[in-house]
């Protein structure tokens, strides 16, 4: 997934390059992609809230605009049908991304102590507390906490 600010550069570039105003410089532009992928690395994504208190800074502009932009967007084609992953040796994991990707997964699975990628600290810090606190519980141990400063 790109960001706004991304998407913004794309137009502009295209703007340049065809001199023309319309967005995207006039031209058709197909965006392919996976929603179900994590964050850009970056910036903010294109399909996220937008924080309107940010909107007096040029950042927060640019965010704003490349949300116009990616709105503009006037037809959708939703891939349903996983290919990368066919074959019946796949069935359960393909079975299992799709349970994930729409959160119908429950907890009854064996994925308790599986790894979670987050994209931000606090996110990974309240996890950490979260998943260390049920595992503690899980196997009746006792939890220390120790906390150490640099």
């Amino acid at each position: 997934m790109i960001s706004c600010n991304f998407l913004c550069k794309i137009h502009n570039a295209l703007v340049d390059a065809k001199g023309n105003t319309a967005p995207f410089g006039g031209i058709n532009i197909i965006f392919t992609g996976d929603f179900a992928q994590l964050s850009p690395v970056s910036g903010k994504q294109l399909y996220a809230h937008l924080d309107l208190r940010h909107c007096a800074t040029t950042q927060g502009q640019k965010s704003i605009f490349s949300r116009l932009l990616w709105l503009l967007t006037n037809t959708v084609v939703l891939l349903m049908k996983i290919m990368h992953q066919s074959g019946s040796e796949n069935e359960w994991f393909v079975e299992t991304l799709a349970c994930l990707c729409q959160g119908k997964y429950t907890d009854d699975c064996d994925w308790k102590d599986a790894p979670i990628i987050v994209c931000d600290n606090e996110s990974k810090d309240e996890l950490n507390i979260r998943m260390t606190t049920a595992f503690a519980q899980r196997t009746r141990h006792t939890l220390h906490w120790y906390h150490c400063t640099d």
